[in-house]
């Protein structure tokens, strides 16, 4: 069976303007923290209401480190090109110190253009530059020094404090379903971050049989594969799924609005752009059923036996994103559900 985690991407948004913007985050941590779940998952997102809580994944972090005991608190994601690695292993090893050894990352290249003007790399570049950052943070969160040019043009050897408390920094990558990204994470020895936006179940089964593969031939084991899957515990009334199927659709419809600066894919940038609004509304609600077909937006009952199918997939964790829509008590009252079925 898979385990479960929580993950987030848009809480305290518009449509909840009175509640505290974190408090989902911070109330749902601490009980899945109580309830012996796997881990937290805080992204990182800039410049639009799409995820606009979360500029930098360290922060909110740290500040579930605070309250937490046992729980592992990770980034899905850091977009590594838009950090300097001596950053994010300086921020990432104070979250490690403050929650006694529990902080992970999931890096990311980035795919959002506007992103970039943060980064002091091209767009084009990120994949390499993302590459190249693996390496450097995970040398020095093992304390080995690294030179790094300043300004001027002087080299200069580095060594970050505070020193973190796992010797290693649990690692993965995120992918939004490049079977090159899942080989990637395999011969680095990392995890994968995935979700089953612009990907199906069969693709995604055959993408980690292609990760396990390449783990394998690097020596690196079976690995870790994490599925975001979009979750809300529903009553089972006609009124609770319509509900449900709306906010999905408003929420997808939201997403895609980001596409047209989308530098991962710029063929669906350019057909975004050509879209409709009768388009955008029909690609956003076709979307919405097939989250709650293949996701956790469901009743109670039906929440052991989709986890059992995911887990024929041969993933390993599941992330539940819960916070896509829905007000703030709706949040708390599904995962309160959730974890009576888990625990």
């Amino acid at each position: 069976m898979v385990t479960v985690s929580l993950s987030y991407f848009s809480a305290g948004g518009a449509h909840d303007p009175a509640a505290a913007p974190y408090d989902v985050l911070l109330r749902t941590a601490r009980l899945a923290d109580e309830a012996g779940l796997e881990a937290v998952w805080i992204p990182e997102r800039h410049f639009a209401d799409f995820g606009s809580l979360f500029p930098n994944p360290s922060v909110p972090a740290a500040a579930v480190a605070a309250t937490t005991r046992r729980i592992e608190i990770r980034a899905g994601s850091v977009v590594l090109p838009l950090h300097h690695p001596v950053r994010v292993a300086e921020e990432w090893a104070v979250v490690d110190r403050l929650s006694g050894g529990r902080a992970g990352i999931s890096f990311a290249s980035g795919w959002h253009g506007a992103d970039f003007v943060l980064s002091r790399f091209d767009a084009a570049d990120r994949r390499r530059v993302m590459r190249d950052g693996v390496d450097a943070v995970r040398a020095l969160w093992r304390g080995e020094a690294r030179t790094f040019t300043d300004a001027a043009g002087r080299e200069i050897e580095i060594t970050t404090r505070p020193r973190p408390v796992r010797p290693e920094l649990p690692m993965w990558l995120t992918s939004g379903g490049s079977v090159g990204t899942f080989e990637l994470a395999g011969s680095l020895g990392a995890g994968v971050l995935t979700h089953l936006v612009g990907q199906r179940p069969g693709e995604l089964r055959d993408k980690i049989a292609a990760y396990r593969k390449t783990r394998a031939e690097h020596g690196g084991g079976r690995g870790h594969v994490t599925l975001m899957l979009h979750t809300h515990v529903l009553d089972g009334s006609a009124a609770a799924a319509e509900r449900a199927e709306a906010e999905l659709a408003r929420y997808l419809t939201t997403s895609m609005r980001l596409d047209a600066s989308n530098v991962a894919a710029v063929k669906d940038a350019a057909a975004f752009t050509a879209m409709t609004a009768a388009d955008r509304d029909a690609i956003a609600a076709a979307g919405a059923s097939r989250y709650i077909d293949t996701g956790l937006v469901c009743t109670a009952a039906e929440i052991p036996e989709r986890l059992a199918t995911v887990a024929s997939w041969d993933v390993d964790e599941v992330a539940c994103l819960i916070d896509f829509g829905f007000d703030h008590a709706s949040i708390l009252r599904s995962v309160d559900e959730l974890l009576g079925v888990l625990v």
